[in-house]
């Protein structure tokens, strides 16, 4: 089993892996630090799934790196049923998705009742007998959200429902070392109708789940293409989403978890936003970036759906490398988001290498809609076309 070989691979490089961690760790700021900094353009020799990844030399605080990301391997994931039933080079293309570290997303079609349970499960698989290992789940609770939350504030019921999830699931992640990306879609928050309501809840959630001893919050802020609905990309108003839910208690913010715009992009855009977050006096925030869909960066307006008259949200995809306004697989998921190896230009490269907690894979582009089910074709089309490298063996 694949699990079985994961656990090998890490018991044969964690010695070596550690010994790297600890000498990067120790490297003083300089001409060696950078130099520890630059590896070759090309395939990464291993992945954040197989060793752990040290923290750049600009970012010696950073949560995600120094641990290995653990791969959940159980029916909660819609991508890993196909996986196993998949053969040849089908099995092969799935894959790609199926044997990288990725997000859970859990939200209020689960009841606060059966969270505690569902998260703990989805952990425990996850850790894979580690329990040194970074475990991802996406919040996606609050209700009403989207357009609906245009229209209506959250009932009293609502509300307390809300309340008693959260406190279900920071029971339900205990000391687990864990990344959570918080409310995708932010800038839904805009359209409220009462945003001090909407936003003491969204805070609420933010600072219990930060307050868990292993748990790293980022609170969704949009995209670099997207700060409120019909409003642009204004960075000031990102941070002012942030700013009314919960920046205080979290470690950051996450970037493009359902548009598709592009690493480079989203960095300059994001540390636009640490700026603004620590003159309002914040201080120095972080932030992630989804690149599971970036492998050709598109501008909202500018994707195509994959049917005529489609919604954007289920972006057609890329069926060869050359093909543009479609969406496929992007750099894979790594703490380490300033290395040469991503090919960056040198100025975001040094922006990552400072503000970057890593590229990871919260966005969903191999479901339909981006949220339900699987859809294999999209699977075969994107290991198709990406340009990024299968996960090593």
């Amino acid at each position: 089993m694949v699990g079985s070989r994961r656990a090998r691979s890490r018991l044969l490089v964690w010695g070596a892996s550690s010994l790297l961690a600890a000498t990067l760790l120790s490297t003083p700021t300089g001409a060696t630090a950078q130099q520890s900094d630059d590896l070759s353009i090309g395939t990464p020799s291993t992945e954040v799934w197989q060793v752990p990844e040290a923290p750049h030399a600009k970012n010696r605080s950073n949560p995600l790196a120094g641990r290995v990301w653990g791969v959940y391997q159980g029916p909660q994931d819609q991508v890993w049923a196909p996986y196993r039933a998949a053969t040849g080079a089908e099995k092969a293309a799935i894959g790609r998705i199926a044997l990288r570290p990725r997000t859970k997303w859990y939200g209020s079609w689960i009841a606060p009742n059966q969270i505690d349970d569902k998260v703990r499960d989805y952990i425990r698989s996850s850790l894979a007998g580690d329990d040194e290992a970074l475990v991802q789940l996406a919040v996606f609770r609050m209700k009403p959200w989207g357009g609906e939350a245009c229209r209506r504030v959250p009932t009293k019921e609502e509300r307390s429902a809300y309340r008693r999830w959260m406190r279900s699931l920071a029971e339900g992640i205990g000391d687990a070392h864990t990344l959570v990306e918080m409310q995708p879609d932010g800038p839904f928050f805009w359209c409220v109708p009462n945003r001090e309501l909407t936003g003491r809840l969204l805070r609420y959630g933010t600072k219990l789940l930060s307050s868990l001893p292993n748990t790293s919050v980022y609170i969704d802020a949009g995209a670099a293409d997207w700060c409120g609905n019909g409003s642009g990309n204004d960075p000031e108003m990102c941070a002012q989403t942030l700013e009314h839910t919960g920046i205080e208690f979290a470690r950051g913010f996450a970037l493009d978890s359902t548009h598709y715009t592009g690493p480079s992009d989203n960095i300059r855009h994001g540390t636009r936003i640490v700026k603004i977050l620590r003159r309002d006096g914040y201080g120095d925030k972080h932030f992630i970036i989804d690149t599971a869909k970036s492998g050709v960066p598109t501008n909202w307006r500018d994707m195509i759906p994959s049917e005529p008259g489609g919604i954007t949200d289920n972006a057609r995809t890329c069926t060869t490398p050359t093909m543009t306004r479609c969406v496929t697989l992007g750099i894979p998921p790594t703490a380490r988001a300033g290395v040469a190896t991503w090919q960056l230009s040198d100025r975001d490269r040094a922006k990552a290498r400072k503000w970057v907690d890593g590229f990871v894979w919260f966005g969903r582009p191999w479901l339909y809609n981006q949220a339900d089910p699987f859809v294999k074709q999209r699977a075969l089309d994107m290991d198709q076309s990406t340009k990024y490298p299968a996960p090593l063996p």
